[in-house]
């Protein structure tokens, strides 16, 4: 099964960011092992390709509710979690036998094609202060059609997990100086801070070849508390899913990027490849509310 007859020329070229990365029509591929185990694929969304034709933004599903929501690629310079998604789907395709699960690996596919962090419009793909009650209408089409989609397209269970797998380039700002490097977390919703999947993520990036940073100020001005940020307003679909969804933990894992490859895109991928095993725990421990297999 091939859900990618007719993508656009640009799908198949290597994009010229210097970072190794691959082209898209791969990324896209590497999920249609999920549909051949029944998962759905659904189209939440387009953006332009600069042949012509639209690039696909797409969500998998394989039950409902779900359980587990996992998030990748919303920032076009930050590649490494799409690309561990993308690794990652055997195992997903075993974890959804327990668990509902919802899979957005790549939300900024022209982001990814250009090396460019928001979306055609300049504004990011995912932003949600529309439904947060901070602005009027969405910042962009993208926006509208994926936040919509997590709120009316797909049943959620409350208290579902949530990991969304960023970078954080800081050389985007020349002027700003963040000493060391490695990794910091986001966590938000009730709870969210000693829920096992937090506590496992956390212990995995204390290991990991990119360890937590644990004090600093990120170039956003949250400051980082033992290499956490707790509960943060920031308007991004993270925020979103925990405030008016009431998904928890809802993790966001940023890496620290001092050049398109620094740390090299390789090592950025195996250590998300980690994070994912934490996030779900070994087979009995994943999360404290998910139901059995029906």
């Amino acid at each position: 099964m091939n859900a990618d007859a007719g993508l656009p020329a640009d799908c198949y070229l290597s994009p010229s960011s210097g970072d190794g990365r691959p082209p898209l029509s791969e990324i896209f591929s590497a999920f249609d092992p999920l549909l051949l185990a029944g998962w759905r694929a659904i189209e939440v969304a387009t953006q332009p390709a600069p042949s012509g034709g639209t690039l696909p933004i797409r969500a998998y599903l394989n039950r409902e509710p779900v359980d587990a929501i996992l998030i990748g690629g919303i920032h076009g310079r930050e590649p490494a979690g799409a690309l561990a998604l993308a690794r990652c789907v055997p195992r997903l395709v075993g974890r959804g036998g327990t668990l509902g699960l919802l899979l957005m690996p790549l939300l900024n596919p022209w982001g990814y094609l250009h090396h460019i962090r928001y979306g055609p419009s300049g504004q990011s793909v995912s932003d949600s202060d529309h439904l947060l009650g901070r602005q009027p209408g969405p910042a962009c089409p993208e926006a509208a059609a994926i936040t919509g989609f997590v709120m009316d397209g797909v049943r959620i269970r409350p208290g579902a997990a949530v990991l969304d797998l960023h970078e954080d380039p800081v050389y985007e700002a020349p002027e700003y100086q963040f000493e060391g490097s490695g990794s910091y977390i986001y966590v938000t919703g009730a709870g969210a801070m000693t829920h096992p999947a937090s506590r496992r993520v956390r212990d995995c990036l204390e290991g990991s070849r990119l360890p937590l940073v644990r004090d600093g100020v990120t170039r956003f001005g949250e400051r980082l508390t033992d290499g956490i940020i707790v509960d943060t307003a920031d308007g991004s679909i993270d925020e979103l899913l925990a405030r008016r969804v009431g998904c928890s933990p809802v993790i966001t894992v940023e890496n620290l990027l001092h050049a398109p490859d620094s740390p090299p895109l390789a090592q950025r991928v195996e250590v998300y490849l980690d994070v994912l095993e934490a996030f779900f725990g070994a087979p009995g421990e994943e999360f404290p509310c998910a139901r059995p297999s029906s």
